[in-house]
């Protein structure tokens, strides 16, 4: 079965819908309704005088162009030459596109007919031809009772036989009162191809339910949708007359609402839900099953949506979108013992998991929920803004060094989980740390979190504590294996960490820190949104436990603005040592200087590439970062 390319992919329209006045020339004719149907969803458009000419002769170019637009055609490389058709006419676009679909043709001489008044004839032709296009079934009426049919072809009459079949173009009753005439060689109006269109939109919506639109409105918790279907996007949101309260159905999913959730859910055979750009060209960023994002707004192809900071664009195949009304639960943030506890809702379940994420925010009382899509700007549950607070551990620099020695690192691997063969492995994570400055305590925080405190079925066969090369699709068998605890360690600090996602120079580089899916590893690391919440969680744990020696013990700061350079010496000199290229970057300082002679104070920072030397960045380029204490 063929579709149409743009309606079933579901392209926008490169037109804008018009608005029509009541007080037009299309009120009170026999066929407003379907001719202002046409109007609103710019598939008829009106004249430069602001009128509409219902009565008007449509013509071959007019209604190829009508036909275009009604069905979103897509676009075409190169054109068919028709002599009496100018690139530069308004019509030649969907001329261009119906003739490239097969919908249209021209006459023997080469021309096109633009400017000829189209018929009845022609226009079942046309028709006929849309249904072999969309896949709607052939199916003939008997044409027995119609008396000026009989001298046409038999391509002419199987084509009217069609059209008189679903109702589109109709037979007109003779003054017998019995037979009817079909006056193929009439010429029709624009009025006329207005309800032809707006005829076979509404069958190829009824012979395809599954791809056809519906509205829905939401009543006492529950969706009700209405029995009237749409064969486009576009019919169905010009239909809309309370977008806050309504919805627009494809099938048994919403595709269009006002506020909501849109919770991550791949299509068959896909384990992950991208995120893209504007274009869908490019993927931002991913995340698991069950991920609530932000809903922002929709069209036919895609959702754009909020995941942290980051704003793109999913596949409407990739997501299920929940209206506020509907919501059965959500995640949220709350307070226990001093602590931020994370707690995340999953839809298909309808349960709840929770865990610990950092220090709590001293704006946070116990007893209350706390609702954020960052984990830092958090709100209440009447959307009043409660206050803004980073978690230490989640946006410090992994360059730097822990304060905990090896046997500190065992000691509380021990109290927490005594089997975990963790507790042995403290100066495996302390020589990482010396020799590929990556730091030690979000090595052991890490392995906690990916290999169960090294009790998991990969870690237990196949020595990997951080599921490396464990891809979502088949995590077991895709993952990697190492000799010892130790050479996974060793490879995980030096290859994984100092090789890649804290490298300036790697193309999986986003700061150097864990971060969410804005900033950080868990951009490109890991489809778990909160995957760089939950090690920092246990980077808090750990030190909590161990004296608290690593907490606030650097200032950490954040680009200001995109492209901010990494310098050798406190001056705009050469050479630019490395870049960050976004905004709200997390940076380690470590010192600052005075005024330099160029005007400006700079910091010196702990470097995400290894150094002999310091690093600095010039001090209006850097903003304090608000850390819960």
């Amino acid at each position: 079965m063929r579709f149409v390319a743009s309606f079933v992919l579901l392209f926008s329209l490169l037109f804008v819908n018009s608005s029509v006045s009541f007080a037009d020339d299309i009120t009170g004719i026999a066929l407003e309704e379907e001719m202002r149907a046409m109007v609103s969803q710019g598939v008829v458009q009106g004249y430069p005088d602001g009128r509409y000419r219902p009565n008007e002769q449509v013509t071959r170019g007019q209604f190829a162009t009508f036909v275009a637009r009604a069905l979103q055609l897509p676009e075409v490389k190169g054109t068919v030459a028709f002599s009496d058709v100018s690139p530069s006419s308004k019509l030649a676009d969907g001329i261009y596109k119906a003739s490239a679909a097969g919908l249209v043709e021209g006459y023997h001489d080469g021309s096109f007919g633009i400017n000829d008044p189209i018929t009845r004839e022609q226009m079942a032709l046309m028709i006929d031809r849309v249904f072999g296009y969309l896949g709607i079934p052939a199916q003939p009426a008997s044409l027995a009772s119609f008396t000026d049919v009989s001298n046409l072809s038999s391509v002419a009459k199987l084509a009217i036989a069609h059209n008189v079949y679903y109702n589109i173009i109709r037979g007109i009753p003779n003054e017998d009162g019995v037979s009817f005439r079909f006056d193929p060689k009439a010429e029709a109006t624009r009025a006329h191809a207005a309800a032809f269109l707006y005829r076979l939109l509404d069958v190829w919506a009824e012979q395809m339910p599954e791809m056809a639109y519906q509205i829905g409105v939401i009543e006492k918790g529950e969706l009700i949708v209405w029995p009237k279907r749409y064969a486009t996007f576009d019919q169905a949101e010009a239909a809309l007359t309370n977008p806050s309260s309504q919805v627009i159905v494809q099938g048994a999913k919403i595709v269009k609402m006002a506020s909501g959730h849109a919770i991550a859910q791949p299509a068959p055979g896909k384990s992950t839900t991208t995120v893209y750009n504007a274009d869908l060209s490019a993927s931002l960023t991913y995340v698991a099953p069950n991920t609530e994002m932000k809903y922002l707004e929709a069209d036919e192809e895609k959702v754009k949506v909020q995941i942290a900071d980051t704003v793109g664009y999913v596949k409407q195949t990739d997501v299920l979108l929940v209206p506020t009304a509907l919501l059965q639960g959500r995640s949220y943030y709350k307070v226990e013992n001093g602590t931020l506890v994370h707690v995340i809702y999953n839809t298909t379940s309808n349960t709840y998991v929770s865990y610990v994420y950092g220090k709590a925010p001293s704006f946070m009382q116990e007893g209350q929920k706390y609702y954020s899509w960052n984990g830092d700007v958090f709100y209440n549950g009447s959307g009043q803004l409660v206050g803004t607070a980073y978690q230490y551990f989640n946006v410090l620099p992994l360059r730097t060094k822990t304060n905990y020695t090896a046997d500190e690192l065992n000691r509380f691997v021990a109290a927490y989980r005594a089997a975990s063969p963790l507790k042995e492995l403290g100066a495996a994570f302390k020589q990482a740390e010396e020799k590929y400055q990556v730091n030690a305590l979000y090595l052991l925080a890490h392995a906690i979190l990916e290999s169960n405190w090294g009790l998991s079925e990969l870690a237990q066969t196949k020595n990997n504590l951080f599921g490396i090369k464990a891809y979502d699709s088949d995590p077991l068998r895709s993952a990697a294996s190492f000799a010892s605890f130790a050479e996974c360690i060793d490879y995980m600090a030096k290859t994984v960490v100092a090789g890649q996602y804290a490298n300036p120079g790697n193309w999986r580089y986003n700061g150097a820190v864990l971060g969410d899916k804005s900033v950080g590893f868990n951009i490109r690391y890991a489809s778990d949104p909160y995957w760089g919440q939950k090690i920092a969680g246990w980077m808090y744990q750990a030190d909590k436990f161990l004296g608290g020696k690593d907490f606030g013990q650097y200032m950490v700061m954040a680009t200001n603005t995109d492209s901010v350079n990494v310098r050798l010496q406190p001056a705009v000199v050469p050479p630019v040592w490395y870049e960050y290229k976004q905004a709200n970057t997390p940076v380690a300082v470590i010192g600052k200087t005075p005024k330099q002679p160029d005007g400006y104070e700079w910091y010196e920072i702990v470097p995400d590439l290894p150094a002999t030397g310091s690093a600095y960045i010039r001090g209006d380029l850097l903003s304090p970062l608000p850390v819960a204490k």
